[in-house]
C-alpha cells in the first residue's frame, strides 16, 4: 500500500523484537537516534534526503 523504505524513531526510542522481525521480512530498513523528529528531519534534509520518490 505504501512505498515505506525506512522508519526512523525519534528520542532515543527503539523498536521491538517484533517490529525488527516484520521490518526484515518487508526489507524495511529502521534507524534510532536520539534527536528530536525536527532536529533529525533537518539533518536527513540537509544530507540530500529531501522526499518524494527514489
Amino acid at each position: 500500500m505504501l512505498d515505506i523504505v525506512c522508519i526512523v524513531f525519534v528520542r532515543g526510542k527503539k523498536p521491538d523484537e517484533a517490529m525488527l522481525q516484520m521490518a526484515a521480512e518487508r526489507g524495511i530498513i529502521l534507524l534510532s537516534t536520539g534527536h528530536r523528529m525536527f532536529s533529525a528531519c533537518g539533518m536527513l534534509y540537509e544530507a540530500g534526503l529531501h522526499g518524494g520518490a527514489i
